[in-house]
């Protein structure tokens, strides 16, 4: 009973005072957060926080989306915010910081309102022009206490264009702004701004302020030197009223339903009362023409009517400055001798990298973050201006300055340690001592790892142009001289991290590029070409174990790249023309690896046979394998192994195997040849006269040579140095180009008078051991036991060291190295 009883007295309420409608409270709620600033014409210091401004904009928030939820189609108070430019007032509110703290408040609710729309609204003049104008006042320089919501808003910006990318140029693109020269036109314009502006003798009557003609321009009271600058002229699209893209006429058709109802729309609107009641430029007769006018023509002529009237009377943007991103109010004096700076072809973009200095490292990643959602933009215009901007630069120099900020007293060995991303998982690394030095250098991996990440991620202009110029201006100008200085260790094995950590084919190109230098012709013999791998060279050869150690590293992080150009001219260059093979031996000397016994089978076959034809590269696959094999493991002598297992190489099988199948995947597009055949000597070409047989002896490149030169000298090297120089032979051995593979792991092949080969290389290392191990007593004794020491994962390091000893270990399982990688290509081959 008393159920039905409220029921009836709701009913009663509603018929007597029906509820209010959303835009009645849409237009409440706005009402009331621009009384604050009639209230407070003189004093607007009061914090944000301590006002309504905040819990009114959340509300006005909360009718935009519940009207979304419960309509299929762009509502009321949407289309009542974008057609009277409500969100131009709240920029000018926040580059004003009126009250302190607007700023922030503003960027919040827009964040969120264009963030939760399921409307693309990016697009509409009243949107995007705040929007620019917001986005030119977030700047990191100099350090912003707000910058956290301000690059939020930035990065939402970001995320939209992503999604909508026909608003590319509209959001990042800065509007076309002219200077008003005219000094009489100037001062029309200030005449008119004044008569819109808000009087503070004017009085006031008792009645309720909230039914008020509300006074929307006050805010000129509020910073008295808004206007000091020169007008702007704004591009005629701004001013003009556009729909969603999902249905054009949604907007302009619910734009003349609330034209017609103008008692309910347009006269609650702040800007239309203001228009209407306050302004004195509009007197009784300018009313009767203008509603005169009206009556006579259409309903689009009344809309384009009354909007050129707002226009005329509203605190627009041509009242405002957006152009200028470090805006504050100024006095007249700093305002005139201000320049007006040359204005960014790329606003968003110029805006994010501000921040790519930020003390802040949440700020500094989400910076980054919309830099990649820009530079990977679908749109060739755009992305040629992201090109021709600063951030290629920019980003290459904070490389540098990090880079330079490593202390030089950084332990080379902890570089290898450092495991870090640019992502949100590093700060421990710069936040923890892990060793003395490890801040600088994560924050020098992690900016590595998003240049590197960049690249991948951008447009392959912008990628190619970012490599391009951190080769030049990091790895040319900054590494290069450095490999020669006297920090050169941790300089080279810091390069060597770099190596490893690049995952972009576009950046591992250009650092190929400054390796082994762009050109592909062979090297001259004494003649230095590429300065930087001669550099590198040298630097294997010096007295420091640990710079030899860090730059044979180096290379081998070169290797492990698989990448054709620095593989082509460190090695193959080289080998393709096959002048070390000696083609005049007998054919007893020949060995059945060769191109020579595949010839004689063809011509017993038959060279129409097509049944001959193979898939599988006879090379790789020689039919003498046992031989092969068994050359590399009879190769130490048996009182010499310290493991007497003959049949022990198969264990390594493994590994190899796994290994060689990944290098099979990353090489199959390099169009290696199949087979390793003769160069017909008449067809060798006049600009590599040391290919041609007849012009000199063999040369196998400065790389090879320097590696032989290694092997042959293992009895007198360190441990780790031997352990570097096989490592990177056999990754060499891996590759399935015919010619490097038999140069490498065929001893049976005839050479030319002269040429050095690995096999050779080897021999003459037994000769040595051989020599000298005997000498020492107990010998035997002491191979196992350095081997087990070196076996061994526990250090050991009161034992000391052999060299000689060290040596003819890691020789006997280098050889088993060999057998095994040759075995494994047979293996796949067949």
């Amino acid at each position: 009973m008393i159920s039905g009883i409220q029921i009836a007295l709701k009913n009663a309420i509603d018929v007597i005072a029906p509820p209010a409608t959303p835009l009645q409270d849409f237009t409440y709620h706005w009402k009331q957060l621009m009384n604050f600033y009639v209230s407070h014409l003189t004093d607007c210091k009061v914090p944000v926080q301590n006002t309504s401004i905040p819990r009114h904009l959340d509300v006005l928030l909360d009718i935009l989306l519940q009207e979304e939820k419960e309509e299929n189609e762009p509502g009321p108070c949407l289309e009542y915010l974008l057609q009277h430019k409500l969100l131009d007032l709240l920029a000018t509110l926040a580059s004003a910081e009126t009250p302190p703290g607007m700023r922030t408040i503003c960027l919040a609710f827009l964040r969120k309102l264009l963030g939760r729309s399921k409307y693309p609204l990016l697009h509409h003049a009243s949107i995007y022009t705040p929007i620019q104008r917001l986005v030119a006042l977030c700047n990191g320089n100099p350090p912003s206490p707000i910058e956290t919501e301000e690059v939020q808003f930035l990065l939402t910006i970001c995320f939209l264009v992503c999604k909508y990318p026909h608003v590319t140029n509209i959001i990042n693109d800065a509007p076309v702004v002219q200077a008003v020269n005219n000094p009489a036109k100037k001062e029309n314009e200030r005449t008119e701004i004044q008569r819109v502006t808000y009087i503070p003798t004017r009085k006031r009557n008792n009645s309720n302020p909230l039914f008020e003609p509300l006074d929307t321009q006050a805010i000129t009271l509020i910073s008295p030197n808004l206007f000091d600058k020169e007008r702007r002229r704004l591009p005629r699209s701004s001013h003009v009223f556009k729909a969603t893209a999902s249905d054009p006429g949604q907007l302009s058709r619910r734009s003349n339903e609330s034209v017609s109802s103008r008692d309910e729309s347009i006269s609650s609107s702040p800007l239309a009362q203001k228009s209407v009641c306050n302004s004195p430029s509009l007197d009784a007769k300018s009313n009767g023409q203008w509603e005169e006018k009206s009556e006579e023509n259409s309903t689009g002529n009344k809309i384009d009517q009354h909007l050129q009237n707002l226009r005329d009377l509203r605190l627009n943007a041509d009242c405002n400055v957006y152009d200028d991103a470090n805006y504050v109010a100024r006095d007249d004096q700093s305002l005139k001798s201000q320049k007006t700076p040359e204005k960014s072809k790329c606003l968003l973009l110029d805006a994010l990298m501000s921040y790519l200095n930020s003390a802040d490292n949440t700020v500094r990643i989400r910076a980054c973050e919309g830099i990649m959602v820009l530079a990977s933009l679908d749109d060739p215009s755009f992305a040629q201006t992201v090109t021709r901007s600063e951030l290629p630069t920019i980003v290459a120099t904070r490389l540098e300055t990090l880079f330079n900020a490593i202390p030089a007293h950084v332990d080379h060995l902890d570089i290898y340690n450092v495991d870090v991303t640019w992502g949100l998982d590093s700060p421990l690394w710069t936040q923890e001592k892990k060793f003395p030095g490890c801040r600088q250098v994560a924050a020098f991996f992690m900016w590595y790892d998003y240049c590197n990440q960049l690249i991948r991620e951008a447009q392959i202009e912008l990628a190619e142009m970012l490599a391009r110029t951190i080769r030049v201006i990091f790895f040319e100008r900054i590494v290069t001289p450095a490999l020669a200085d006297h920090h050169v260790v941790l300089i080279t094995a810091l390069v060597a991290k770099c190596l490893k950590e690049t995952t972009s084919s576009i950046l591992c190109t250009e650092i190929s590029y400054w390796l082994v230098g762009q050109d592909r012709d062979l090297e001259i013999p004494n003649v230095w070409t590429s300065p930087v791998l001669h550099r590198l060279i040298e630097n294997c050869f010096t007295d420091s174990n640990d710079l030899t150690v860090e730059t044979l590293k180096l290379f081998e992080e070169a290797i492990d790249k698989r990448n054709e150009h620095i593989l082509h001219c460190l090695l193959l260059i080289y080998l393709s023309t096959r002048a070390y093979y000696d083609n005049t031996a007998a054919d007893s000397v020949i060995a059945s690896w060769s191109d020579e016994e595949d010839e004689r089978e063809k011509e017993k076959k038959g060279s129409l046979d097509l049944s001959y034809e193979q898939n599988h590269s006879r090379t790789l696959a020689p039919s003498n394998i046992h031989r092969v094999i068994n050359c590399f493991l009879s190769l130490m002598p048996r009182y010499l192994q310290t493991d007497l297992d003959v049949n022990n190489y198969e264990k390594y099988m493994p590994a190899w195997e796994q290994q060689y199948t990944s290098v099979l995947s990353d090489c199959a597009l390099m169009a290696w040849p199949l087979e390793a055949v003769m160069v017909d000597d008449c067809a060798s070409s006049d600009s590599r006269p040391e290919a041609d047989h007849c012009s000199g002896r063999f040369y196998m490149g400065p790389f090879l040579t320097m590696l032989f030169d290694k092997v042959s000298n293992m009895p007198k090297q360190t441990y780790e140095v031997n352990l570097e120089v096989t490592g990177l032979i056999s990754r060499l051995a891996l590759f399935p180009h015919p010619y490097l593979h038999e140069f490498l792991l065929n001893p049976l092949l005839p050479l030319i008078p002269g040429t050095k080969s690995l096999f050779l290389c080897l021999q003459k290392v037994i000769k040595q051991l051989v020599n000298e191990i005997p000498k020492t007593p107990e010998n035997k004794l002491m191979l196992t036991e350095t081997r087990q020491r070196l076996l061994s994962t526990r250090s050991q390091e009161e034992e000391k060291e052999n060299i000689l000893f060290e040596s003819a270990v890691v020789t006997e399982e280098f050889c088993k190295d060999l057998a095994a990688i040759a075995y494994v290509k047979y293996h796949h081959s067949i």
